[in-house]
């Protein structure tokens, strides 16, 4: 199960009166710790615990405490420090070295579920939102942006005599798979066990064919240029994967010709054959509105499908999230401030 926020929410909507309900959200951090500050997670006093907020060192401790605020009708705030030998995180026994705080804030009807079922709605039409939480009151406001996946860190804003963190919430990553070969079925797999939302088009596409992918997929019989404005307005990455030149030509010179939110463009083979389709599409390189990777994906090794995915999946996500991907441990051989600059940037 995905553990994407517009998940969590599709999961608790059916739940949200069945049973009283509790939104932690990281606050502030200190040193290393696996989630960052706007994260976010669902608690229950029935045991539901929708997300994380650490590596699941510190969760059974968050639902008692999360319980504690329903009882009281008060919002809590919790700290967990690794580094303090008298704090409950030194008891766990957790091994990251950091400190996190966590707010737990009642989410019910009284404060308007702090407007989760809005923000599903949005995500919902592929939207982000901009969610803001009080720290000293059970109460959030939200509005919708431009997605932006780079933007995944939370700050602080006074608002007025308040203080509140303010996050923004994107929606679920959209691919458009352009093939139906056998080679895309890891693929599509490996997408949506990440959280992705999945289509796939080739106007080849047989029923036979089709119950070979993911059933969760959106499946369109006919080739990118049939596809409406609006859905591809909707579209993070593609990957262009049709085994036949003529076709992956045409499909290119389509794109370039597109309104689209600046995807990430993978084409599946070497870099001859990249320079080849791109002469079949009358296009040069300099002439590409949207750039295409080619060959598309990181050099991880391995030559099955499977490693092809994870390979071209891996580079796609980099490219959405705005990272380098290079390897963490390059960090840590970095000064701190070197290293500092550097994550904010990846």
């Amino acid at each position: 199960m995905s553990n994407h926020f517009f998940h969590l929410l599709a999961r608790w909507l059916p739940l949200k009166d069945q049973a009283n309900w509790v939104l932690g959200a990281v606050i502030h951090t200190r040193g290393s710790v696996y989630r960052k500050t706007g994260a976010l997670m669902l608690l229950s006093d029935a045991g539901h615990q929708f997300g994380l907020l650490s590596g699941g060192c510190i969760e059974s401790d968050l639902l008692l405490q999360a319980r504690k605020v329903i009882a009281l009708e008060k919002s809590r705030r919790v700290i967990y420090d690794a580094t303090d030998e008298s704090n409950i995180a030194w008891r766990l026994g957790i091994g990251c070295g950091g400190a996190a705080e966590i707010l737990l804030h009642p989410c019910n009807t009284h404060n308007h579920y702090l407007h989760l079922p809005e923000i599903y709605s949005c995500l919902q039409q592929h939207q982000a939102c901009e969610f803001s939480l009080q720290l000293d009151s059970a109460e959030a406001h939200f509005g919708p942006r431009v997605r932006d996946f780079t933007l995944r860190c939370a700050g602080y804003l006074q608002h007025g005599a308040t203080q509140q963190l303010t996050t923004v919430i994107n929606p679920l990553p959209h691919l458009l798979v352009l093939g139906n070969g056998v080679d895309m079925i890891p693929v599509c797999q490996l997408a949506i066990a990440l959280g992705w939302r999945v289509s796939l088009a080739d106007q080849r596409l047989t029923p036979q064919k089709r119950a070979n992918f993911p059933a969760e997929i959106s499946v369109f019989s006919q080739s990118v240029e049939n596809i409406s404005a609006d859905y591809l307005q909707q579209i993070d990455a593609i990957v262009i994967a049709h085994h036949n030149m003529s076709l992956d030509a045409a499909a290119i010179a389509n794109l370039q010709t597109r309104d689209l939110q600046n995807p990430y463009i993978g084409l599946l083979g070497p870099a001859q054959r990249k320079t080849e389709v791109l002469a079949l599409a009358g296009l040069t390189e300099a002439q590409l509105r949207y750039p295409v990777a080619g060959p598309m994906g990181l050099a991880l090794g391995g030559d099955l499908p499977e490693s092809i995915a994870l390979s071209v999946l891996a580079e796609c996500h980099a490219r959405l999230f705005g990272s380098s991907a290079l390897p963490l441990g390059a960090f840590a051989t970095q000064s701190p401030s070197a290293a500092l600059l550097n994550l904010v940037n990846n």
